[in-house]
């Protein structure tokens, strides 16, 4: 792509992209926090589209586990706890909705 853009565009892309990869600014660091959060909210819409359980996405992104340990920024740690949160309540809804089937 730099290629294609040439001059001063391809050198601030190329800036743009060391400074994500090397988390070398706070936009970096919420892109890449974003990049996860987008994740968990990925595997939750796909839960509740097709009723499957994904654990090992949400697993990791407890406060305990290295994958929410990464997440750096107090917005990107809120809007993954806002993600999580709204998962375990809906688990809870089907387990306990589960559950009365049962009895």
């Amino acid at each position: 792509m730099c290629e294609i853009l040439g001059g001063i565009r391809a050198e601030e892309i190329k800036e743009l992209w060391a400074e994500y990869e090397n988390n070398s600014s706070i936009e970096a660091s919420l892109v890449k926090d974003f990049d996860k959060v987008e994740l968990i909210l990925q595997a939750l819409e796909y839960e509740m589209e097709h009723e499957k359980v994904l654990d090992e996405f949400f697993i990791s992104t407890t406060e305990t586990l290295p994958c929410f340990r990464q997440i750096q920024t107090d917005v990107g740690k809120s809007w993954a706890a806002e993600v999580t949160s709204r998962r375990n309540r809906r688990q809870a809804k089907i387990n306990s909705n589960h559950m009365k089937e049962i009895w």
